[in-house]
């Protein structure tokens, strides 16, 4: 019986330690198990904290892209509208379309990114106040220009004007300069024997037509000798000339035509009586003849009569 005992006391010890060793082991796989719940907390606040830093990041390398994009284009409009800067423009916009690349492709560093963006955004700020003064200056060249414009054309139109009257009072006193007739007179003159003559309408009897008339003074007329020329008319338009050739025409009237009679004068702008006589060289018709006086070109007096 008392080994029996004895071998119960034994055998209660040994289970004893062995359940205080499962207790250790349990609180040591607790502990294990506990550590290792933290350890995968801190684990994925990590990857949280990393996600997040990644997407902040990407979002502020597509903001820098961005601004990239914008300043390209700002300086594309730039270079657009100044020629004078277009090589200075051409250079910077070299330079972000190189940091663009950068920050499209995976080799690249945001904050170095951000730095020399922000470096080329302070050169174009300083360009777009260039440009700004440009555009002042400009403006200011233009409204100058305009004066400028204005007062040459103000001067040229009074010129043109001041042409215009001075063309006017020149064909004034170049009509003014023509000699002008009075008391033109022409008849036919019957030719007597003792070769006096006598008016007479009778066409048969006719032995040449007088033209009588007096030159009026001009003090603007250019004095010196003068050819005065005349033109009779047949009652059919026929001009009664000696030639039909070219020697016995002259110009009038922007023209050139057959005379009847011409006659040299001394024009000395003071009045002087001519008498201009056309002999017959085949029978005068019947009808009313037109007579023209002509002098420097121009027709100076004209008149009729009739022979029947």
């Amino acid at each position: 019986m008392e080994n029996k005992g004895e071998t119960n006391s034994t055998s209660e010890k040994k289970g004893n330690k062995t359940n205080k060793l499962l207790i250790v082991v349990i609180l040591l796989l607790f502990c294990f198990c506990g550590y290792l719940i933290w350890q995968n907390l801190e684990l994925q606040k990590l990857l949280e904290q990393g996600s997040i830093a990644y997407t902040e990041v990407s979002a502020e390398r597509d903001q820098v892209k961005k601004d990239l994009e914008n300043m390209l284009a700002q300086y594309d409009e730039m270079a657009a509208n100044n020629e004078e800067l277009s090589e200075e423009l051409q250079a910077e916009r070299t330079k972000i379309e190189t940091l663009l690349k950068q920050a499209k492709g995976k080799n690249w560093t945001i904050h170095k990114l951000r730095k020399e963006t922000e470096t080329l955004r302070t050169i174009m700020k300083g360009y777009v106040v260039q440009i700004d003064s440009l555009n002042q200056v400009n403006g200011r060249l233009t409204a100058e220009n305009k004066v400028v414009r204005t007062e040459l054309s103000s001067e040229k139109s009074k010129t043109q004007d001041l042409t215009k009257k001075n063309e006017g009072l020149s064909d004034l006193v170049t009509v003014a300069s023509y000699l002008k007739t009075s008391a033109l007179k022409s008849h036919g003159v019957r030719i007597k024997s003792n070769n006096t003559g006598k008016e007479t309408d009778r066409a048969k009897k006719v032995g040449k037509v007088r033209t009588q008339f007096t030159i009026l003074k001009n003090s603007i007329t250019v004095p010196g000798k003068k050819w005065v020329y005349i033109r009779i008319l047949t009652p059919d338009g026929k001009v009664l000339s000696e030639k039909t050739d070219d020697s016995n025409k002259f110009d009038f009237n922007g023209v050139r035509g057959l005379y009847s009679s011409k006659k040299q004068i001394e024009y000395n702008n003071q009045q002087q009586t001519l008498t201009i006589d056309w002999k017959k060289t085949e029978d005068f018709p019947i009808g009313e003849y037109n007579v023209e006086v002509y002098a420097d070109g121009v027709d100076i007096g004209k008149t009729k009569f009739s022979l029947k």
